[in-house]
């Protein structure tokens, strides 16, 4: 932690000496925290000021909060899989993590530290932030499963989960992380969406028999408002409780929220915020920020 601290701390003071675009867009941001007026942000006063806090002596990040140097640069132990070649690290519930073939170790080691810093306890990006009711008879249904990391961590303690991941590169990994659990898993190779078709799958229309979802989360890189619609009669029979993605698009919080109260759900945010700049690849010192909430946990 200290180590991590202080290459942060040296990588800010080299940006600074040389006015880097990295460091510039800090001072920007910093400036524009310190001049907010009410309205201008949606953070508290008390965020305001742990904001910038943290930007004196960081770049600025997704996640601008200490428990990020945690992760930083933590040197986890990479393996490689001699049957199936995959590479994999051993999570904190002693459970194998597959990564896609062909992942480098450097890039397996901070993929992880990553997935690590979005669930970290006060991460705003933690889908377990509120606590969940898992038990044997709970049925997961994992939307944008990618690596399934959200899942492997309660595999033990449900009945059911079913992973949708439209990534063709994440199939076989899942399938080697799962594997010890492979007769109550499904993987299921297409997106979510409001429709149905070869590469498309409504909720509504994959579980109209069998059993009914408990859970559902939902990471679908923007498209989380028509998930939500294509399982609209799901939600209007009851599923208990969802954890909800809201940082892809300006303004989903607040849209994402308003799908789920008129289904008869109350959605409660995780705390704090990511910062995120325009829905565009790279950066501009002359784009706009957008500080976003999280994940929404709704339930009836």
């Amino acid at each position: 932690m200290k180590t991590s601290r202080l290459r942060l701390f040296l990588k800010y003071l080299t940006s600074r000496a040389l006015k880097t675009s990295r460091y510039l867009l800090t001072k920007r941001v910093k400036s524009f925290l310190q001049n907010a007026g009410t309205g201008d942000t949606p953070l508290t006063e008390t965020e305001r000021k742990q904001f910038l806090k943290f930007l004196r002596c960081h770049l600025i990040e997704v996640f601008n909060y200490p428990f990020m140097e945690k992760y930083r640069y933590r040197r986890v132990k990479v393996r490689r899989d001699r049957e199936t070649g995959l590479r994999y690290v051993i999570t904190d519930e002693k459970r194998r993590l597959y990564f896609m073939r062909g992942t480098k170790s450097r890039k397996v080691r901070r993929l992880y530290n990553f997935l690590c810093m979005e669930q970290e306890e006060l991460s705003p990006h933690n889908y377990c932030f509120h606590p969940l009711s898992v038990n044997s008879d709970s049925v997961f249904v994992d939307v944008g499963a990618a690596e399934g990391i959200f899942t492997l961590k309660f595999i033990d303690k449900i009945k059911t989960a079913y992973l949708f991941e439209c990534d063709d590169g994440w199939m076989e990994a899942l399938q080697a992380t799962f594997r010890p659990w492979k007769e109550k898993v499904v993987l299921v190779n297409k997106y979510v969406s409001e429709r149905d078709g070869d590469e498309f799958v409504s909720l509504d229309n994959f579980f109209r028999e069998g059993e009914k979802p408990t859970l559902i989360k939902i990471d679908a890189e923007g498209a989380e408002s028509e998930v939500l619609r294509g399982a609209g009669k799901l939600l209007d029979k009851g599923v208990n409780e969802l954890v909800v993605c809201t940082y892809h698009k300006k303004g989903d919080e607040q849209n994402l929220s308003e799908q789920l109260r008129e289904k008869g759900y109350k959605t409660i945010p995780a705390p704090g915020y990511m910062l995120f700049l325009w829905e565009k690849p790279g950066y501009s010192l002359e784009e706009p920020f957008d500080f976003r909430r999280g994940i929404i946990y709704a339930s009836k």
